[in-house]
């Protein structure tokens, strides 16, 4: 017989505002979930998975108005308000945020922080509480002597585990997990992952586990509901849901997920490679962190050497993936290649011609023939400039365009370039009037009105849905395809750098340890550090998981080693 759920959510309606401006954000959420196992709730950004957990956790605004039930082991936790859910808050049922790496308060302690918890919900002795710290810390695969340290002496995979031991801190019978691995590097992720995994089973916790990403969840859950516009549409086994989806937008989902199998052969190339953009030896360091001494004597610190002598190549009409873990150098070297960062050594030439030691001139000339992307498009936009001002703005500064006239028909000509049609219906919005994938569409438009040579991508969809990552993917993809732009895409996600990059160069610790066409670095990889990387990519099929999990131990050790 199976187990009887620990929580029910049972036709759950959420309403946001009031009167002639009520919306209603979640209609008839109907979940549950039994102790041990990991349910996942999958959607896109807006769709209404974070709004059903924080509803479950009491945690709703004022603004929200809320039908239904949320039963927790049998008691309506909707029946009295605040009364009703209070008292288990944190102590049977709790959560893990999303952006957790930064949820810490700088000035205290790790343990001091998870200690509060215990406090606050748990009181007990002085040595009781401590013992627990170090018992949480020791869970989660943190030595209990770094309960002393503070969250910026945490890495952040450490982070996301010390959250999630605070989480843990008061026994409860479910957790709640939203976005844990967001912006985390696979193999952080893949660590994360099967902690969660393994304390399910250990401790006969109950799992919510809420994503985007469909390879998270077959990795990890045992069944998945697919969210959209506030109704789940589709619920089941993952195993199921991944063989026979029944709703269309399920297979979206699926079809839209890079997997590392989507890599193909190289094609014959058609003409010989026109080098475009020549990295050689390139070194970049920055001044350590100073001790006392020489922060009063005003000494620079011992230096960190980011990039340590690589060497690369983007053809013209090219896509080369940049792969890496957090840390390894992947963003200095294309800072370096931009000359916002000085090379310490090296040289980089674009179209054969030497981009080191350029003098005010130069830079500003270079800035027009290389254009960056960057990661965040909540970010990257001026909040007080609407999209004709963002587009407009290079073509002033480079002196781009006669007149006008000239720059509105350049603006509107890079607008639809990206897919943004007609134009006239974006000139005029904000960046808070786009959705994630129109800002970042609008972010590239913005790099195309100076028509660069080479285009730098860091990272441009880590933040984005996963259809919305196709989306822009492909747009990129496109681009390189249609004319001789060439591109360096920095990514941590060797499934998507398998489905669009011609070449793969994979770097560790601010050294290339292995480059290749895609198939052959993903079919035939050579180095162990290419292997660690690939073993900790979370496949959409969930018939991998074994040898996945299999494998997470030693990728584990390897990677802080």
């Amino acid at each position: 017989m199976p187990a009887a759920p620990v929580l029910a959510i049972e036709d759950l309606h959420v309403w946001f505002g009031t009167g002639s401006t009520e919306t209603h954000t979640l209609k008839g959420i109907s979940l549950a979930v039994a102790p041990g196992e990991r349910v996942g709730l999958v959607g896109e950004s807006g769709c209404g998975k974070t709004t059903t957990i924080l509803a479950a956790m009491g945690l709703l605004p004022p603004s929200a108005s809320v039908a239904g039930r949320i039963l927790l082991g049998g008691e309506d936790l909707l029946a009295r308000g605040e009364r009703s859910v209070a008292a288990h808050r944190w102590t049977d049922l709790a959560m893990v945020f999303q952006g957790a790496m930064n949820a810490f308060n700088p000035v205290h302690t790790v343990g001091w922080q998870i200690a509060e918890a215990l406090r606050i919900h748990r009181p007990a002795p002085r040595e009781a509480i401590t013992r627990r710290v170090h018992e949480l810390l020791e869970l989660v695969g943190i030595p209990a002597g770094r309960a002393d340290a503070y969250p910026h002496e945490f890495s952040g995979g450490m982070r996301q585990r010390a959250v999630i031991a605070m989480a843990l801190a008061c026994e409860p019978k479910v957790l709640l997990a939203d976005e844990p691995t967001t912006a985390l590097d696979v193999v952080i992720q893949d660590q994360i992952l099967a902690l969660l995994t393994r304390l399910c089973d250990e401790l006969a916790l109950a799992l919510i586990l809420v994503t985007h990403d469909l390879g998270v969840v077959a990795q990890t859950c045992d069944r998945a509901a697919v969210m959209l516009d506030g109704e789940i549409v589709e619920h089941g086994p993952v195993l199921d849901l991944h063989r026979n989806p029944t709703h269309s937008y399920t297979k979206r989902l699926f079809e839209a997920t890079p997997s590392l199998g989507d890599a193909r052969p190289a094609a014959p190339a058609a003409a010989a490679p026109s080098a475009l953009l020549e990295v050689d030896g390139l070194r970049v360091s920055y001044s350590g962190r100073r001790g006392m001494t020489d922060a009063l004597l005003r000494r620079p610190g011992p230096e960190q050497v980011a990039v340590d002598g690589i060497s690369l190549t983007v053809n013209r009409g090219e896509l080369v993936a940049l792969v890496g873990q957090s840390g390894c150098g992947k963003t200095s070297t294309v800072q370096a290649v931009l000359g916002m960062v000085p090379a310490a050594g090296g040289d980089i030439r674009l179209d054969g011609e030497s981009t080191r030691d350029l003098d005010r001139s130069g830079l500003r000339q270079l800035r027009r023939r290389v254009q960056m992307i960057y990661q965040d498009p909540y970010e990257s936009l001026d909040g007080r400039f609407r999209v004709r001002d963002t587009l407009e703005e290079p073509l002033r500064i480079h002196r781009a365009a006669a007149g006008r006239e000239q720059r509105r028909a350049i603006v509107r000509g890079a607008l639809e370039r990206v897919g943004l049609t007609p134009a006239g219906r974006y000139l005029d919005r904000y960046p808070h009037e786009l959705s994630g994938g129109q800002r970042q569409r609008v972010s590239i438009a913005a790099c195309l009105v100076l028509q660069p040579e080479l285009l730098l991508a860091d990272e441009p969809v880590s933040m984005l849905d996963v259809s919305l990552r196709a989306g822009i993917l492909d747009l990129l993809d496109e681009l390189r395809t249609d004319s001789s732009l060439g591109i360096l895409m920095i990514t941590h996600d060797l499934s998507t750098a398998a489905t669009y990059a011609d070449r793969i160069l994979v770097m560790h610790e601010g050294r290339i340890v292995e480059h290749g066409p895609a198939w052959q670095v993903v079919n035939e990889p050579v180095d162990g550090y290419t292997k660690m990387l690939l073993a900790a990519v979370p496949s959409p099929d969930p018939q991998v998981r074994p040898q996945r999990l299999a494998l997470t131990g030693d990728v584990a050790e390897r990677s802080q080693a």
